[in-house]
């Protein structure tokens, strides 16, 4: 009998998973996967859907050869073939847009309820005094990914911005596209020849190969040795590209990973062109040039974003669904017009809106081990500067710093937290700021000093004023 197309796809992954990208993988680690500065204040989430769904049998990723454009080729699914099809023509020979507007629509809702689960086990938006923020401690527990899409049109400024984040952010950033071609060229992976024949053809590439390839480096990343920051995010660029492209990570990716949302740059044609050609000065590109630019750019129209719209509609149907109507998934678009920092102002208000999660999570499971006198996660959650009794460099027993800096335990924080800021600074140092009530009634204004450390964010001060 012959195996069906989705016995043959469920094999590819299964294959890249086992004997990995490169020479020197550690494979038996993924197989046992368990399934001061610019301030920005919060102020202030949507309740966890499901919604199953049959994938399709024919879902690819296409990464075009240097000079040819993504336009020149077509996905065998319908689904992306009703984003790009030409107008339907009616009896008397006229153009039915209607209609195609209503099927394009029709098929963009089917994506976004589709994709209802995209933030994998992230819960619905919590309140931390007048704050909202997500959870992130499921994440955490589960070794899971946390990832956000970088979209935009050739020319948009997503590699410029992308190098920025993770200079400031310390994100990895990890391109598709780049990790099928250094595949291709590893000796030690069993599917080299058919994803290099796929890249020099122009052909489309399984997109099971390709998320494999990119789980793969996510959980190397995650687990090298010697990383300085702990629970990154990773910058997935130019992905996801089609409808396909979203259908695959629905069926392969939301048990490691979860999407906080994804960046939009959104620049019009006649700037892309502009900058395109100033750049192929320079870059030695073969596809800077006017009419591949075109084509990339009507192939972004016509495939990419309706992916974003289907992502926006998923925020929303997200937010319907919970009582404050906010969402996990945030999709911020992005003016890509302006100048490279212009742009990266309003990047940076956007990343320091996703780190606050992990902030304020942070800080949340502290006040809570101070309340409940757990003295393990006291000491998980600060720095060892704190364990060191102020003015000397002796150290004490954690009780002993717990009382020094947190008070006897009988007098531990509570629950009411009130005005809380964030201010985040350079990307890896936050302050949280906020009003207090002790268990035994007293109100003191407290700031807690973070930074982004090797396993993940760790509180280094703490200062209180009584109000």
């Amino acid at each position: 009998m012959k195996p069906s197309r989705g016995a043959v796809s469920m094999a590819i992954i299964a294959s890249t998973l086992n004997l990995g990208l490169a020479r020197g993988f550690n494979i038996a680690k993924h197989l046992s996967r368990s399934s001061a500065g610019n301030t920005l204040t919060f102020r202030g989430a949507a309740t966890s859907c499901s919604t199953p769904f049959r994938r399709s049998l024919h879902s690819t990723c296409f990464i075009p050869t240097d000079g040819e454009s993504s336009s020149s080729k077509s996905s065998s699914s319908s689904s992306s073939a009703l984003f790009s099809a030409a107008p339907a023509a009616t009896a008397s020979g006229a153009t039915d847009t209607t209609s195609v507007n209503d099927d394009q629509s029709n098929e963009i809702e089917q994506a976004a309820r589709k994709a209802l689960t995209i933030t994998g086990s992230l819960p619905p938006p919590c309140d931390f005094g007048g704050i909202s923020y997500l959870d992130t401690s499921s994440l955490t527990e589960n070794h899971s990914h946390r990832v956000l899409f970088i979209l935009g049109g050739p020319g948009a400024g997503k590699g410029t911005q992308s190098e920025r984040i993770v200079n400031t952010y310390k994100c990895v950033h990890l391109s598709v596209g780049d990790l099928l071609r250094s595949g291709a060229e590893k000796k030690d992976y069993p599917h080299a020849d058919m994803v290099k024949e796929c890249l020099v053809k122009g052909q489309i590439v399984p997109v099971e190969l390709s998320l494999g390839l990119l789980r793969i480096a996510m959980d190397e990343k995650a687990q090298e040795a010697g990383s300085e920051f702990g629970s990154r995010i990773f910058l997935v660029d130019g992905f996801p590209r089609n409808y396909d492209n979203v259908e695959g990570w629905m069926e392969h990716m939301p048990s490691y990973t979860s999407v906080l949302g994804s960046l939009v740059y959104n620049c019009p044609i006649e700037v892309l062109e502009a900058r395109i050609m100033t750049r192929a000065e320079t870059s030695g590109r073969s596809d800077d040039n006017l009419d591949s630019a075109r084509r990339r750019f009507q192939t972004f129209q016509t495939q990419t974003e309706p992916v974003v719209r289907a992502l926006e509609m998923t925020e929303e149907l997200q937010a319907e669904g919970n009582s404050s109507g906010e969402s996990q998934l945030h999709i911020v678009n992005i003016d890509g017009t302006g100048t490279v920092e212009e742009v990266w102002d309003e990047t940076e208000a956007a990343m320091n809106a996703y780190v606050k999660n992990d902030i304020l999570t942070a800080n949340m499971n502290l006040l809570k081990a101070i309340e409940g006198g757990n003295l393990k996660d006291f000491a998980a959650l600060c720095d060892e500067q704190l364990l060191v009794e102020s003015g000397s460099k002796t150290k004490k027993s954690i009780a002993d710093i717990f009382e020094w800096y947190e008070g006897p335990i009988s007098d531990g924080a509570s629950s009411s937290i009130s005005n809380a800021k964030v201010s985040i600074q350079d990307g890896i140092k936050a302050l949280v700021s906020y009003d207090r009530t002790t268990k035994v009634g007293k109100i003191i204004r407290e700031t807690r000093e973070w930074e982004h450390v090797p396993t993940g964010w760790m509180c280094v001060s703490v200062r209180r004023e009584d109000l």
